[in-house]
Protein backbone atom coordinates (compact mmCIF):
# COMPACT_ATOMS: atom_id res chain seq x y z
CA UNK A 1 0.00 0.00 0.00
CA UNK A 2 1.48 3.35 -0.99
CA UNK A 3 1.68 6.12 1.57
CA UNK A 4 0.19 9.55 1.05
CA UNK A 5 3.19 11.77 1.74
CA UNK A 6 2.67 15.51 2.18
CA UNK A 7 4.31 17.69 -0.46
CA UNK A 8 7.72 19.05 0.64
CA UNK A 9 6.48 22.48 1.74
CA UNK A 10 3.70 20.96 3.82
CA UNK A 11 5.98 18.29 5.21
CA UNK A 12 8.34 21.00 6.45
CA UNK A 13 5.41 22.84 8.02
CA UNK A 14 4.19 19.66 9.68
CA UNK A 15 7.66 18.79 10.88
CA UNK A 16 7.95 22.12 12.68
CA UNK A 17 4.51 21.83 14.21
CA UNK A 18 4.60 18.18 15.20
CA UNK A 19 8.19 17.53 16.16
CA UNK A 20 7.48 17.77 19.86
CA UNK A 21 4.28 15.77 19.68
CA UNK A 22 6.04 12.93 17.92
CA UNK A 23 8.23 12.71 20.97
CA UNK A 24 5.29 11.37 22.93
CA UNK A 25 5.75 8.05 21.18
CA UNK A 26 8.87 7.40 23.18
CA UNK A 27 10.93 9.04 25.80
CA UNK A 28 13.15 10.95 25.75
CA UNK A 29 14.26 12.53 22.48
CA UNK A 30 15.21 16.13 21.86
CA UNK A 31 14.04 18.34 19.07
CA UNK A 32 13.52 21.97 18.00
CA UNK A 33 15.49 24.70 16.33
CA UNK A 34 18.22 26.46 18.23
CA UNK A 35 21.37 25.79 20.17
CA UNK A 36 23.14 22.60 19.13
CA UNK A 37 25.14 20.29 21.36
CA UNK A 38 27.57 21.02 24.17
CA UNK A 39 29.83 24.05 24.15
CA UNK A 40 32.94 23.78 21.99
CA UNK A 41 35.21 24.30 24.97
CA UNK A 42 34.58 21.89 27.81
CA UNK A 43 35.97 22.38 31.30
CA UNK A 44 35.54 20.52 34.55
CA UNK A 45 35.64 21.87 38.07
CA UNK A 46 38.79 19.91 38.82
CA UNK A 47 41.88 18.71 37.00
CA UNK A 48 40.68 15.36 35.66
CA UNK A 49 44.20 14.24 34.85
CA UNK A 50 45.01 14.31 38.57
CA UNK A 51 41.75 12.79 39.75
CA UNK A 52 42.70 9.60 41.61
CA UNK A 53 39.59 7.68 40.54
CA UNK A 54 40.10 8.51 36.87
CA UNK A 55 43.77 7.58 37.25
CA UNK A 56 42.79 4.21 38.73
CA UNK A 57 40.30 3.64 35.93
CA UNK A 58 42.89 4.54 33.29
CA UNK A 59 45.29 2.02 34.79
CA UNK A 60 42.72 -0.78 35.08
CA UNK A 61 40.94 -0.12 31.77
CA UNK A 62 43.49 1.12 29.23
CA UNK A 63 41.85 2.47 26.11
CA UNK A 64 38.46 2.56 27.80
CA UNK A 65 38.67 5.90 29.66
CA UNK A 66 38.46 9.38 28.13
CA UNK A 67 39.54 12.65 29.73
CA UNK A 68 38.26 16.08 28.61
CA UNK A 69 41.17 16.50 26.21
CA UNK A 70 40.37 13.20 24.46
CA UNK A 71 38.20 12.88 21.36
CA UNK A 72 36.07 10.15 22.95
CA UNK A 73 35.09 12.46 25.81
CA UNK A 74 33.63 15.10 23.51
CA UNK A 75 31.96 12.47 21.33
CA UNK A 76 30.21 11.02 24.35
CA UNK A 77 28.85 14.39 25.46
CA UNK A 78 27.73 15.38 21.98
CA UNK A 79 25.73 12.15 21.68
CA UNK A 80 23.21 13.19 24.36
CA UNK A 81 19.80 14.25 23.10
CA UNK A 82 19.29 17.28 25.30
CA UNK A 83 21.59 20.25 25.67
CA UNK A 84 21.03 20.13 29.42
CA UNK A 85 22.75 16.72 29.56
CA UNK A 86 25.43 17.60 26.99
CA UNK A 87 26.48 20.67 29.00
CA UNK A 88 27.57 18.56 31.96
CA UNK A 89 31.29 17.84 32.26
CA UNK A 90 32.32 14.72 34.20
CA UNK A 91 35.90 14.14 35.37
CA UNK A 92 36.19 11.31 32.85
CA UNK A 93 34.06 8.97 30.75
CA UNK A 94 34.40 5.19 30.97
CA UNK A 95 33.37 3.26 27.84
CA UNK A 96 33.22 -0.45 28.76
CA UNK A 97 33.32 -2.97 25.94
CA UNK A 98 31.93 -5.93 27.89
CA UNK A 99 30.59 -7.05 31.25
CA UNK A 100 34.09 -7.55 32.65
CA UNK A 101 34.91 -3.91 31.97
CA UNK A 102 31.73 -2.84 33.75
CA UNK A 103 32.63 -4.99 36.74
CA UNK A 104 36.14 -3.54 36.88
CA UNK A 105 34.80 0.02 36.76
CA UNK A 106 32.25 -0.61 39.50
CA UNK A 107 34.83 -2.23 41.79
CA UNK A 108 36.87 0.98 41.57
CA UNK A 109 34.01 3.45 41.77
CA UNK A 110 32.22 1.62 44.58
CA UNK A 111 35.26 0.55 46.60
CA UNK A 112 34.64 0.73 50.36
CA UNK A 113 35.07 4.31 51.49
CA UNK A 114 34.62 5.76 48.02
CA UNK A 115 32.40 8.81 47.72
CA UNK A 116 32.92 9.38 43.99
CA UNK A 117 29.65 10.12 42.26
CA UNK A 118 28.96 8.44 38.94
CA UNK A 119 26.31 8.25 36.24
CA UNK A 120 25.23 5.43 33.94
CA UNK A 121 24.02 6.12 30.41
CA UNK A 122 22.78 3.97 27.57
CA UNK A 123 21.15 5.78 24.66
CA UNK A 124 21.33 9.10 26.52
CA UNK A 125 17.74 10.15 25.77
CA UNK A 126 16.55 11.28 29.19
CA UNK A 127 16.32 15.04 28.94
CA UNK A 128 16.67 16.46 32.44
CA UNK A 129 20.03 17.64 33.65
CA UNK A 130 21.95 15.05 35.65
CA UNK A 131 19.72 12.13 34.75
CA UNK A 132 22.50 10.17 33.01
CA UNK A 133 25.54 12.43 33.16
CA UNK A 134 27.35 14.07 36.04
CA UNK A 135 29.50 17.04 37.01
CA UNK A 136 32.45 16.30 39.32
CA UNK A 137 32.11 12.57 38.86
CA UNK A 138 32.50 9.74 36.36
CA UNK A 139 30.09 8.79 33.57
CA UNK A 140 29.84 5.16 32.44
CA UNK A 141 28.91 5.19 28.75
CA UNK A 142 27.42 1.80 27.88
CA UNK A 143 26.95 2.35 24.15
CA UNK A 144 29.67 -0.08 23.04
CA UNK A 145 27.82 -3.01 24.66
CA UNK A 146 25.21 -3.16 21.90
CA UNK A 147 25.17 -6.60 20.28
CA UNK A 148 21.85 -8.20 19.30
CA UNK A 149 21.47 -11.96 18.95
CA UNK A 150 18.36 -14.11 18.44
CA UNK A 151 18.02 -17.53 20.06
CA UNK A 152 18.06 -20.59 17.83
CA UNK A 153 14.37 -21.23 18.50
CA UNK A 154 13.58 -17.52 17.88
CA UNK A 155 11.74 -17.17 21.18
CA UNK A 156 14.03 -14.56 22.73
CA UNK A 157 16.58 -11.94 21.73
CA UNK A 158 19.64 -10.98 23.78
CA UNK A 159 20.40 -7.27 23.61
CA UNK A 160 23.33 -5.33 25.02
CA UNK A 161 22.31 -2.55 27.38
CA UNK A 162 23.93 0.11 25.21
CA UNK A 163 21.94 -0.79 22.09
CA UNK A 164 19.34 1.44 20.50
CA UNK A 165 15.97 0.07 19.45
CA UNK A 166 16.91 0.51 15.79
CA UNK A 167 19.71 -2.02 16.37
CA UNK A 168 17.14 -4.52 17.61
CA UNK A 169 14.49 -3.93 14.95
CA UNK A 170 16.92 -4.13 12.03
CA UNK A 171 17.75 -7.69 13.09
CA UNK A 172 14.22 -8.79 13.97
CA UNK A 173 12.37 -7.34 10.97
CA UNK A 174 14.68 -9.26 8.64
CA UNK A 175 13.61 -12.47 10.38
CA UNK A 176 9.86 -11.75 10.51
CA UNK A 177 10.06 -11.26 14.27
CA UNK A 178 9.38 -8.50 16.79
CA UNK A 179 9.73 -7.73 20.47
CA UNK A 180 7.91 -5.35 22.77
CA UNK A 181 10.16 -2.30 22.53
CA UNK A 182 10.47 1.43 22.00
CA UNK A 183 8.63 3.49 19.40
CA UNK A 184 11.49 5.69 18.20
CA UNK A 185 14.48 4.09 16.54
CA UNK A 186 17.17 6.06 18.38
CA UNK A 187 15.87 5.52 21.91
CA UNK A 188 18.09 3.38 24.11
CA UNK A 189 17.05 -0.10 25.18
CA UNK A 190 18.37 0.18 28.74
CA UNK A 191 16.58 3.22 30.13
CA UNK A 192 13.26 2.56 28.44
CA UNK A 193 13.12 -1.06 29.60
CA UNK A 194 14.08 -0.52 33.25
CA UNK A 195 11.65 2.42 33.39
CA UNK A 196 8.67 0.27 32.36
CA UNK A 197 8.40 0.97 28.65
CA UNK A 198 5.38 1.47 26.41
CA UNK A 199 5.25 -0.08 22.94
CA UNK A 200 3.09 -0.49 19.86
CA UNK A 201 2.60 -4.05 21.13
CA UNK A 202 1.82 -3.28 24.78
CA UNK A 203 -1.92 -3.98 24.61
CA UNK A 204 -1.07 -7.43 23.26
CA UNK A 205 1.92 -8.24 25.46
CA UNK A 206 2.25 -5.74 28.31
CA UNK A 207 4.93 -3.21 29.18
CA UNK A 208 8.40 -3.60 27.72
CA UNK A 209 9.72 -4.61 31.15
CA UNK A 210 7.12 -7.40 31.36
CA UNK A 211 8.82 -9.03 28.39
CA UNK A 212 12.31 -9.26 29.88
CA UNK A 213 12.92 -12.95 30.51
CA UNK A 214 16.22 -12.27 32.23
CA UNK A 215 18.55 -9.39 33.10
CA UNK A 216 22.35 -9.62 33.33
CA UNK A 217 23.48 -7.08 35.91
CA UNK A 218 26.68 -6.00 37.66
CA UNK A 219 26.02 -5.38 41.35
CA UNK A 220 27.68 -2.86 43.66
CA UNK A 221 30.42 -5.33 44.64
CA UNK A 222 31.28 -5.93 40.97
CA UNK A 223 29.73 -9.38 40.68
CA UNK A 224 27.75 -10.25 37.53
CA UNK A 225 24.47 -12.06 38.20
CA UNK A 226 21.32 -12.97 36.31
CA UNK A 227 17.86 -11.96 37.48
CA UNK A 228 14.94 -14.00 36.20
CA UNK A 229 12.05 -16.16 37.32
CA UNK A 230 14.34 -18.82 38.80
CA UNK A 231 17.47 -16.89 39.77
CA UNK A 232 17.21 -13.80 41.99
CA UNK A 233 13.47 -13.38 41.26
CA UNK A 234 13.17 -10.47 43.71
CA UNK A 235 15.76 -8.56 41.70
CA UNK A 236 13.94 -9.51 38.48
CA UNK A 237 10.79 -7.92 39.92
CA UNK A 238 12.67 -4.79 40.99
CA UNK A 239 14.34 -4.22 37.63
CA UNK A 240 10.95 -4.25 35.91
CA UNK A 241 10.39 -0.54 36.45
CA UNK A 242 12.90 0.14 39.23
CA UNK A 243 15.41 1.88 36.95
CA UNK A 244 19.07 2.30 37.95
CA UNK A 245 18.69 1.63 41.67
CA UNK A 246 20.22 -1.84 41.89
CA UNK A 247 23.25 -2.11 39.64
CA UNK A 248 24.37 -1.73 36.03
CA UNK A 249 22.34 -3.90 33.67
CA UNK A 250 24.59 -5.16 30.88
CA UNK A 251 22.20 -7.33 28.85
CA UNK A 252 18.46 -7.92 28.40
CA UNK A 253 16.94 -11.18 27.20
CA UNK A 254 13.67 -10.15 25.55
CA UNK A 255 10.68 -12.28 24.60
CA UNK A 256 10.37 -12.48 20.79
CA UNK A 257 7.35 -13.33 18.62
CA UNK A 258 6.47 -13.58 14.90
CA UNK A 259 5.20 -10.34 13.34
CA UNK A 260 4.11 -9.47 9.82
CA UNK A 261 4.22 -5.91 8.42
CA UNK A 262 1.30 -3.87 9.72
CA UNK A 263 -0.78 -0.75 9.07
CA UNK A 264 0.12 2.56 10.65
CA UNK A 265 1.48 6.08 10.37
CA UNK A 266 0.75 9.64 11.35
CA UNK A 267 -2.27 11.84 10.57
CA UNK A 268 -2.09 15.63 10.97
CA UNK A 269 -5.08 17.93 11.52
CA UNK A 270 -6.06 21.53 11.97
CA UNK A 271 -6.05 22.54 15.66
CA UNK A 272 -9.75 23.51 15.34
CA UNK A 273 -10.64 19.79 15.34
CA UNK A 274 -9.67 19.46 19.03
CA UNK A 275 -13.21 18.72 20.27
CA UNK A 276 -13.67 15.97 17.67
CA UNK A 277 -10.29 14.48 18.53
CA UNK A 278 -11.04 14.36 22.25
CA UNK A 279 -14.42 12.77 21.59
CA UNK A 280 -12.90 10.08 19.37
CA UNK A 281 -10.05 9.53 21.84
CA UNK A 282 -12.28 9.02 24.89
CA UNK A 283 -14.48 6.57 23.01
CA UNK A 284 -11.42 4.66 21.77
CA UNK A 285 -9.91 4.51 25.26
CA UNK A 286 -13.21 3.66 26.94
CA UNK A 287 -14.29 0.85 24.61
CA UNK A 288 -15.87 -2.02 26.54
CA UNK A 289 -13.62 -4.44 24.66
CA UNK A 290 -10.34 -2.69 23.93
CA UNK A 291 -8.84 -3.66 20.57
CA UNK A 292 -5.47 -5.05 21.64
CA UNK A 293 -3.96 -4.61 18.19
CA UNK A 294 -4.45 -0.83 18.30
CA UNK A 295 -1.98 1.78 19.49
CA UNK A 296 -2.92 5.48 19.67
CA UNK A 297 -1.32 8.71 20.81
CA UNK A 298 -3.07 12.05 20.29
CA UNK A 299 -0.92 15.18 20.46
CA UNK A 300 -1.84 18.86 20.53
CA UNK A 301 1.15 20.98 19.58
CA UNK A 302 1.98 24.67 19.40
CA UNK A 303 5.00 26.29 17.74
CA UNK A 304 5.85 29.86 16.86
CA UNK A 305 4.10 29.34 13.51
CA UNK A 306 0.84 27.96 14.87
CA UNK A 307 -0.84 24.84 16.18
CA UNK A 308 -1.72 21.37 14.92
CA UNK A 309 -3.03 18.02 16.10
CA UNK A 310 -1.42 14.69 15.34
CA UNK A 311 -2.60 11.12 15.78
CA UNK A 312 -0.06 8.33 15.78
CA UNK A 313 -1.95 5.18 14.73
CA UNK A 314 -0.58 1.63 14.60
CA UNK A 315 -2.52 -1.61 14.11
CA UNK A 316 -0.27 -4.59 14.81
CA UNK A 317 -2.59 -7.50 14.00
CA UNK A 318 -1.01 -10.87 13.27
CA UNK A 319 -2.79 -10.82 9.91
CA UNK A 320 -2.74 -7.63 7.87
CA UNK A 321 -5.72 -5.28 8.27
CA UNK A 322 -5.52 -2.00 6.33
CA UNK A 323 -8.96 -0.77 7.38
CA UNK A 324 -9.24 -1.35 11.12
CA UNK A 325 -12.65 -0.18 12.27
CA UNK A 326 -11.20 1.18 15.52
CA UNK A 327 -9.31 3.92 13.62
CA UNK A 328 -12.13 5.04 11.33
CA UNK A 329 -13.41 7.78 13.68
CA UNK A 330 -9.96 9.43 13.52
CA UNK A 331 -9.47 8.93 9.78
CA UNK A 332 -12.90 10.43 9.07
CA UNK A 333 -12.21 13.70 10.92
CA UNK A 334 -11.92 16.48 8.37
CA UNK A 335 -9.39 19.32 8.08
CA UNK A 336 -6.51 16.91 7.62
CA UNK A 337 -3.21 18.60 6.80
CA UNK A 338 -1.57 15.38 5.63
CA UNK A 339 -0.93 11.78 6.58
CA UNK A 340 1.59 8.95 6.16
CA UNK A 341 -0.63 5.89 6.71
CA UNK A 342 0.82 2.78 5.07
CA UNK A 343 1.82 -0.84 5.55
CA UNK A 344 5.35 -1.24 6.81
CA UNK A 345 7.55 -2.76 9.53
CA UNK A 346 8.77 -1.70 12.96
CA UNK A 347 12.09 -0.37 11.68
CA UNK A 348 10.35 1.95 9.23
CA UNK A 349 7.71 3.21 11.65
CA UNK A 350 10.25 3.90 14.41
CA UNK A 351 12.62 5.54 11.93
CA UNK A 352 9.78 7.82 10.83
CA UNK A 353 9.43 8.93 14.40
CA UNK A 354 13.14 9.46 14.73
CA UNK A 355 13.24 11.66 11.63
CA UNK A 356 11.16 14.24 13.52
CA UNK A 357 13.53 14.18 16.47
CA UNK A 358 16.98 15.68 15.89
CA UNK A 359 19.14 15.91 18.99
CA UNK A 360 20.80 18.76 20.78
CA UNK A 361 18.24 21.30 22.03
CA UNK A 362 16.88 22.60 25.33
CA UNK A 363 13.89 20.62 26.42
CA UNK A 364 11.71 19.30 29.22
CA UNK A 365 9.19 16.59 29.99
CA UNK A 366 6.46 16.42 32.60
CA UNK A 367 3.85 13.72 33.06
CA UNK A 368 0.85 12.61 35.05
CA UNK A 369 -1.88 9.96 34.92
CA UNK A 370 -5.65 10.12 35.36
CA UNK A 371 -8.78 8.15 34.52
CA UNK A 372 -10.55 8.37 31.18
CA UNK A 373 -13.24 11.05 31.32
CA UNK A 374 -14.44 13.23 28.45
CA UNK A 375 -15.27 16.43 30.40
CA UNK A 376 -11.97 16.24 32.25
CA UNK A 377 -9.98 15.77 29.02
CA UNK A 378 -11.72 18.86 27.67
CA UNK A 379 -10.55 20.69 30.79
CA UNK A 380 -6.98 19.39 30.45
CA UNK A 381 -6.87 20.67 26.86
CA UNK A 382 -8.22 24.05 28.00
CA UNK A 383 -5.60 24.32 30.76
CA UNK A 384 -2.84 23.54 28.25
CA UNK A 385 -4.24 26.07 25.79
CA UNK A 386 -4.27 28.74 28.50
CA UNK A 387 -0.49 28.39 28.92
CA UNK A 388 0.25 29.35 25.31
CA UNK A 389 0.23 33.14 25.81
CA UNK A 390 2.83 32.66 28.56
CA UNK A 391 5.25 30.53 26.54
CA UNK A 392 4.59 32.07 23.13
CA UNK A 393 7.40 34.68 23.44
CA UNK A 394 10.04 31.95 24.00
CA UNK A 395 12.32 31.78 20.96
CA UNK A 396 11.96 28.51 19.04
CA UNK A 397 9.26 27.19 21.38
CA UNK A 398 7.55 23.90 20.66
CA UNK A 399 4.96 23.05 23.32
CA UNK A 400 2.94 19.86 23.05
CA UNK A 401 0.43 17.99 25.15
CA UNK A 402 0.09 14.30 24.35
CA UNK A 403 -2.39 11.76 25.69
CA UNK A 404 -2.40 7.99 25.31
CA UNK A 405 -4.48 5.24 26.88
CA UNK A 406 -3.05 2.64 29.24
CA UNK A 407 -5.89 0.09 29.08
CA UNK A 408 -6.38 -2.85 31.39
CA UNK A 409 -5.26 -4.93 28.42
CA UNK A 410 -1.75 -3.70 29.28
CA UNK A 411 -1.85 -3.78 33.06
CA UNK A 412 -3.49 -7.22 33.08
CA UNK A 413 -0.40 -8.79 31.53
CA UNK A 414 1.96 -8.24 34.43
CA UNK A 415 0.88 -11.06 36.74
CA UNK A 416 1.01 -13.74 34.06
CA UNK A 417 4.41 -12.53 32.83
CA UNK A 418 6.11 -12.48 36.21
CA UNK A 419 4.96 -9.17 37.80
CA UNK A 420 6.45 -5.69 37.55
CA UNK A 421 6.88 -3.05 40.25
CA UNK A 422 4.79 -0.28 38.64
CA UNK A 423 1.81 -0.79 40.96
CA UNK A 424 -0.92 -0.49 38.33
CA UNK A 425 -4.19 -2.28 39.07
CA UNK A 426 -6.20 -3.47 36.04
CA UNK A 427 -9.37 -3.05 38.11
CA UNK A 428 -8.88 0.72 37.68
CA UNK A 429 -9.80 0.28 34.01
CA UNK A 430 -8.29 2.40 31.28
CA UNK A 431 -5.90 5.09 32.49
CA UNK A 432 -4.67 8.09 30.51
CA UNK A 433 -1.03 9.02 30.39
CA UNK A 434 -0.60 12.76 29.88
CA UNK A 435 2.73 14.17 28.74
CA UNK A 436 3.99 17.68 28.16
CA UNK A 437 7.06 18.03 25.95
CA UNK A 438 8.78 21.32 25.21
CA UNK A 439 11.86 22.48 23.35
CA UNK A 440 13.31 25.94 22.92
CA UNK A 441 16.50 27.76 21.93
CA UNK A 442 18.03 29.73 24.80
CA UNK A 443 19.15 29.09 28.36
CA UNK A 444 17.52 32.35 29.46
CA UNK A 445 14.09 30.79 28.86
CA UNK A 446 14.70 27.66 30.97
CA UNK A 447 13.02 29.04 34.08
CA UNK A 448 9.90 30.28 32.28
CA UNK A 449 9.41 26.97 30.46
CA UNK A 450 9.96 24.91 33.60
CA UNK A 451 7.76 27.04 35.86
CA UNK A 452 4.93 27.09 33.32
CA UNK A 453 5.07 23.31 32.99
CA UNK A 454 5.01 22.84 36.76
CA UNK A 455 2.03 25.18 37.20
CA UNK A 456 0.12 23.44 34.41
CA UNK A 457 0.55 19.97 35.87
CA UNK A 458 -0.09 21.12 39.41
CA UNK A 459 -3.43 22.47 38.18
CA UNK A 460 -4.26 19.32 36.21
CA UNK A 461 -3.56 17.12 39.23
CA UNK A 462 -5.38 19.45 41.61
CA UNK A 463 -8.51 19.40 39.46
CA UNK A 464 -8.30 15.63 38.93
CA UNK A 465 -8.37 15.19 42.72
CA UNK A 466 -10.68 17.94 43.94
CA UNK A 467 -13.22 18.72 41.25
CA UNK A 468 -14.25 15.20 40.30
CA UNK A 469 -16.09 12.72 42.50
CA UNK A 470 -14.81 10.08 42.62
CA UNK A 471 -11.32 11.37 42.03
CA UNK A 472 -9.85 10.91 38.56
CA UNK A 473 -6.28 11.28 39.81
CA UNK A 474 -3.89 8.32 39.64
CA UNK A 475 -0.57 8.61 41.53
CA UNK A 476 1.39 6.58 38.96
CA UNK A 477 3.84 8.59 36.85
CA UNK A 478 5.45 6.91 33.86
CA UNK A 479 9.14 7.09 34.72
CA UNK A 480 10.37 7.51 31.16
CA UNK A 481 8.31 10.70 30.72
CA UNK A 482 8.92 12.20 34.16
CA UNK A 483 10.91 15.29 35.03
CA UNK A 484 13.63 14.90 37.63
CA UNK A 485 11.65 17.05 40.06
CA UNK A 486 8.70 14.64 40.05
CA UNK A 487 8.15 11.89 42.62
CA UNK A 488 7.93 8.73 40.53
CA UNK A 489 8.74 5.94 42.97
CA UNK A 490 6.00 6.70 45.53
CA UNK A 491 3.46 6.35 42.71
CA UNK A 492 4.28 2.63 42.58
CA UNK A 493 2.41 2.24 45.88
CA UNK A 494 3.62 1.73 49.44
CA UNK A 495 3.86 -2.04 49.20
CA UNK A 496 5.99 -1.96 46.07
CA UNK A 497 8.19 0.83 47.45
CA UNK A 498 8.90 -1.29 50.52
CA UNK A 499 9.67 -4.29 48.33
CA UNK A 500 12.05 -2.23 46.20
CA UNK A 501 13.83 -0.92 49.27
CA UNK A 502 14.19 -4.45 50.59
CA UNK A 503 15.77 -5.52 47.30
CA UNK A 504 18.11 -2.53 47.44
CA UNK A 505 19.28 -3.45 50.94
CA UNK A 506 19.85 -7.07 49.90
CA UNK A 507 21.81 -6.50 46.70
CA UNK A 508 23.38 -3.11 47.52
CA UNK A 509 23.72 -3.03 51.31
CA UNK A 510 26.06 -0.02 51.31
CA UNK A 511 23.67 1.96 49.14
CA UNK A 512 26.13 2.61 46.33
CA UNK A 513 23.38 3.16 43.76
CA UNK A 514 21.48 5.40 46.18
CA UNK A 515 24.36 7.54 47.47
CA UNK A 516 26.84 7.59 44.60
CA UNK A 517 24.47 7.57 41.59
CA UNK A 518 22.33 10.70 42.05
CA UNK A 519 20.75 10.51 38.59
CA UNK A 520 17.39 8.84 38.13
CA UNK A 521 14.62 8.35 40.66
CA UNK A 522 15.86 7.10 44.01
CA UNK A 523 14.28 4.74 46.52
CA UNK A 524 15.43 6.60 49.63
CA UNK A 525 15.53 10.28 50.51
CA UNK A 526 18.79 11.81 51.71
CA UNK A 527 17.39 11.83 55.26
CA UNK A 528 16.56 8.14 55.04
CA UNK A 529 20.03 7.36 53.74
CA UNK A 530 21.73 9.16 56.58
CA UNK A 531 25.49 8.88 56.76
CA UNK A 532 26.01 5.31 57.79
CA UNK A 533 25.73 1.77 56.53
CA UNK A 534 23.65 -0.24 55.80
CA UNK A 535 21.40 1.72 53.49
CA UNK A 536 18.30 3.57 54.55
CA UNK A 537 15.45 3.37 56.97
CA UNK A 538 11.72 3.27 56.39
Amino acid sequence: MSALIPRPSLLLHLTLMSAVSLLALNPPIAMAAGQHGPPDSLTTNADSSNNPVCTALLTALPGRVSLPANEGYGASLKSYFSVQEAEIAPYCVVSPQNETDVSTAIKILAAPGSTTKFAIRGGGHTVWKGSANIDDGVTIDMRAINTVSVSDDKTFTSVGAGALWKDVYTVLDAMGLATVGGRAAQVGVGGLTTGGGLSYFSARFGFVCDNVLSFDIVLADGTLVSANENSNPDLWFALRGGSNNFGVVTRFHLRTFPQVPFYGGQVFYNIETAAQQIDAFTKFAGAEEFDENASLITSFSFTDIGGAIQNSLKYTSATLDTKPAVFQPFLEIGSQLGQTMRVSNVTDFTTEQGAFSPDGFRQLYRTTTFKNNRPFLDRVYTLWNLTIPTIKPIAGIQWALSIQPIPAAITNRSASLGENCLGLDPREGTLINCLLTATWNDTKDDQLAQETAVRLFDEIEKEAQSQNKPSLFVPYKYLNYADGSQDVISGYGKNNVNRLRKVSRKYDPRGVFQRQVPGGFKLFTLEQLGRGSPVGTE
